[in-house]
């Protein structure tokens, strides 16, 4: 019997990890949307991150493992890098939104339904 390849069986672990991100993702937006909870809300937006990294890491795979040519003596392996380098920026500019969001939340807190986001919250924590 022939087994998959690890590269085979890194995009398959990787299209099952983005199914179950989507799924997660939906609830804690959903979630931190209708419990007016920054916290969900941030987690949401570090698991669209995540999906986002994951979308890269498929599309440099496949850039990857086109063969080289012409100019690309070398192949396309540099994408991989570039795709860490998308990746981290928008983690920045993540980061910096929810920095600035939980800044103007100090002079107004909203009114937050702590057990509903609690429920979120441990669902997230078990996904």
């Amino acid at each position: 019997m022939k087994y998959p390849s690890a590269r085979v069986r890194s995009q398959r672990d990787i299209k099952l990890s983005l199914a179950i991100l989507v799924v997660f993702l939906g609830v804690e937006a959903l979630g931190g949307y209708f419990t007016n909870s920054l916290a969900l809300l941030s987690d949401a937006a570090h698991l669209l991150t995540d999906i986002g990294a994951l979308l890269l890491a498929l599309g440099a795979f496949w850039f990857a493992g086109q063969p080289a040519h012409g100019s690309h003596t070398f192949g396309h392996q540099r994408a991989e890098i570039l795709a860490a380098l998308i990746n981290g920026l928008t983690l920045w500019a993540v980061a910096a939104y929810i920095v600035y969001e939980a800044y103007t939340r100090l002079s107004d807190p909203p009114e937050i339904r702590t057990g509903y986001m609690l429920l979120i919250a441990s669902v997230g924590f078990i996904g």
